[in-house]
């Protein structure tokens, strides 16, 4: 027999998994085969972590398009753009981080922009919340397409609309 499961939260498979450890301990006295410290075999395996994309190269460059249109462009060629306040490696708000880690989480492959880096992503901000009419960031765009922010990553998320839009 085959089972197949959604990728669900942290909690879905922790309780479970030990309630099963602890009775198999009491039964056994041992730890189950595959779950000794030592066994790397069921271990998350670490991802490349990406830079941040910037709107031009060089910070003594000036933009080829206005902002908008470089927006427009990067929404075409990503299919999960992220705009949040500090860096994939160093977010500057709870709500950038939450971001980050929902889709991490769900194991979506996405892009980020900082807000933040007036040297190669000037007037993004600003631009952005004219654009999306939406005042404050993270801002997620999947697909093109508008999302919100982290409450509503975070609702899609915990109904599985995340999962099932990217599952491969």
């Amino acid at each position: 027999m085959i089972a197949v499961f959604d990728v669900p939260r942290d909690r879905a498979l922790i309780d479970p998994w030990k309630f099963w450890m602890d009775e198999h301990i009491e039964a056994t006295g041992k730890v189950p085969p595959g779950n000794e410290p030592w066994n790397i075999t069921w271990m998350e395996k670490e991802r490349p972590v990406k830079d941040d994309l910037r709107l031009k190269p060089d910070s003594y460059m000036s933009f080829s398009l206005p902002v908008e249109q470089l927006v427009d462009k990067l929404l075409n060629e990503n299919e999960v753009l992220v705009f949040i306040k500090g860096s994939r490696t160093d977010p500057k708000c709870p709500q950038s981080y939450r971001v980050l880690k929902i889709l991490y989480e769900q194991m979506v492959d996405y892009e980020t922009i900082d807000v933040f880096d007036e040297v190669y992503n000037r007037g993004v901000r600003k631009a952005l919340k004219a654009y999306s009419d939406w005042p404050t960031f993270p801002q997620v765009f999947l697909r093109g397409n508008f999302s919100g922010g982290a409450d509503e990553l975070d609702k899609m998320a915990d109904k599985g609309e995340l999962y099932e839009l990217f599952k491969k």
